[in-house]
């Protein structure tokens, strides 16, 4: 494999930089429209750059296709970093064909309520209150937690990626976490450490009466792999999944572990 190639194609599950100002105009609607087109550009093909039909990885690399894109390159090479691809390996990764759905229903509830809206304002001549027309739950919460001036999603929460992460990449989930407030740890936290369990933060948006209040280390693993690490639950560390990290930014709320 010559090693002087160069990728045929820019990689579309690589993140654009974010945009230096918030939207300037379209009310509270700008601001989802802009996060969803910044997610959705997250989720494109790596080959034709559309979005992602039945995703799937390769096996060896991050890159993520359509289905039908690599049907063609199965047990040779990915198209993109040429690293080798096993037959084994390709499966349809379902979590994020479920993200790829909310979005395609979140695009189309924008476009719903904005009608909804942009219409009550020609039938009354009058300009209608926008909240009125929000989408509730995870938006809802997440607008009035900023105009709040409010913490972000994770602070007080500290993170550490453990292992392999092929489902969901671990760049794009580090720039989740720390975009919602989160730190990254270097190094993995011992539960029997004194110092670690003696740290004197907690997570803001953890519910007042559960004990993942006091929780602030969470020892992050791939929820779809093979290989399911030891449960670890105590004190100050948790153990998590990473599409728990995905649920509660979608939903904009510490989810409880309980089931995890």
């Amino acid at each position: 494999m010559p090693g002087n190639r160069q990728p045929r194609v820019r990689s579309g599950n690589e993140p654009h930089p974010a945009p230096a100002t918030e939207p300037a105009s379209g009310g509270a609607w700008a601001h989802s429209r802009a996060a969803l087109d910044r997610l959705e550009k997250l989720l494109r093909c790596s080959r034709c750059t559309n979005t992602l039909r039945e995703p799937v990885c390769l096996g060896g690399c991050e890159h993520i296709f359509c289905s039908n894109c690599v049907s063609d390159c199965i047990g040779t090479e990915c198209p993109v970093c040429y690293t080798p691809a096993w037959i084994e390996d390709v499966k349809i990764n379902r979590q994020l064909d479920s993200m790829i759905q909310l979005c395609s229903n979140l695009r189309n509830l924008l476009h719903e309520n904005e009608f909804s809206g942009v219409r009550a304002c020609l039938q009354s001549k009058e300009c209608e209150q926008e909240e009125k027309y929000e989408i509730p739950k995870g938006p809802q919460r997440s607008r009035l937690n900023k105009e709040q001036l409010l913490p972000k999603l994770f602070d007080g929460c500290y993170f550490f990626f453990g292992g392999t992460f092929k489902h969901h990449p671990k760049d794009n989930l580090i720039k989740l976490v720390t975009a919602a407030g989160g730190q990254i740890l270097s190094r993995k936290p011992k539960p029997d450490s004194d110092v670690t369990q003696t740290i004197n933060t907690v997570a803001y948006h953890a519910k007042p009466d559960s004990d993942q209040r006091f929780c602030t280390q969470y020892i992050i693993y791939e929820d779809l792999s093979n290989h399911l690490p030891e449960r670890v639950r105590r004190g100050k560390v948790w153990m998590a999944p990473s599409s728990w990290i995905i649920d509660c930014v979608m939903s904009f709320e510490l989810l409880p572990l309980d089931n995890k």
